[in-house]
């Protein structure tokens, strides 16, 4: 997932384990957002709670 930090214009990215992470983090905390630090400035940049599930992309295929 790619982002960009609002103060610095900083590109970066969460990986996949970051991304599940955070969905774990957020659900288990009933948040709606994220909190990802540039890598550059340190600075907070909130990302959404709908954002990072569209980035997960879909669960696991139930068999059959």
């Amino acid at each position: 997932m790619q982002l960009r930090c609002y103060r610095c214009g900083n590109s970066f990215t969460l990986s996949q384990p970051e991304i599940a992470a955070a969905l774990e983090t957020l659900k288990a905390g009933e948040k709606s957002h994220y909190d990802a630090r540039c890598p550059r400035c340190r600075t907070t940049n909130k990302v959404p709670l709908a954002q990072l599930e569209k980035a997960a992309g879909p669960g696991p295929k139930p068999p059959g």
